[in-house]
């Protein structure tokens, strides 16, 4: 194989394991963030895919002879990518969820901060739980776990094959529910206190009508809400990390 012959040969390896990977990595949470920057996330997916390309080269398929053929190759070479982002993002939106669930037990529901995580206004203690989650996530490795998804991902999904719509549509939609029900568990404790906290509201509101309820209680329910996160927010880190381990696993990486 001549010079001529070899170089294109190369780039389009290079770009097909760049397509998935970059798709991947636009929405990979801490790298997919809106607050970095493009160009970085860009660098590191052009890295990955020279660093990875020389391994898939043998499963990828035979360079296309028309435009549209390398046009619908990449594309589907996209969505796969986009759905391993997608699974780790949903993965982390499950604490901005918990931190709703927080801020309406804690009384802090109207207070509402720019959420990058989410790319619109979401509540504050969501955005400290989904930041909090971001950097366990690098402390503990976790992200590689995602990077090593996508690189063992073409023993499942063959570049040119056929795409699973059904099948990643449902993994998508089993994951949603999942992460809403695992959200209903982490912020449980704040159930209880809203249920106890009301209960002596109203109790307080039929011994003392003329007391005004509003003015005594909003700052005792943010006060104990707060006390109540601080004490269980080790914990329930640990059980995000716990889940989302386990659940990129079943999901991504290849049995």
């Amino acid at each position: 194989m001549n010079l001529e012959q070899y170089l294109p040969l190369k780039v389009f390896e290079i770009l097909m394991v760049f397509a998935r990977a970059g798709s991947a990595m636009l929405m990979l949470p801490g790298i997919g963030e809106t607050f970095v920057p493009v160009r970085v996330r860009l660098l590191l997916s052009a890295v990955l895919a020279l660093a990875v390309a020389p391994t898939i080269a043998p499963q990828l398929p035979p360079e296309p002879t028309s435009a549209a053929g390398l046009l619908a190759l990449l594309a589907g070479e996209v969505l796969i990518g986009i759905y391993f982002g997608l699974v780790s993002r949903i993965l982390l939106l499950t604490l901005d969820t918990t931190g709703r669930i927080i801020s309406f037990s804690s009384g802090l529901a109207s207070a509402t901060i720019f959420n990058p995580s989410i790319t619109e206004q979401g509540t504050a203690i969501g955005l400290i739980l989904t930041m909090l989650g971001i950097l366990l996530l690098f402390i503990t490795d976790l992200h590689h776990l995602v990077i090593r998804a996508v690189v063992e991902s073409y023993a499942v999904f063959r570049p040119g094959g056929e795409l699973m719509f059904g099948d990643l549509s449902e993994a998508v939609t089993e994951l949603v529910a999942g992460s809403f029900k695992v959200a209903v568990q982490l912020s449980a404790p704040f159930y209880v206190f809203s249920l106890l906290f009301f209960v002596c509201l109203g109790v307080l509101a039929r011994l003392m009508p003329q007391l005004q309820i509003f003015f005594i209680g909003l700052p005792v329910q943010i006060y104990v809400g707060m006390l109540v996160l601080a004490t269980i927010l080790g914990a329930m880190m640990t059980a995000f990390l716990t889940y989302y381990a386990d659940t990129a696993a079943t999901y991504l990486i290849p049995n």
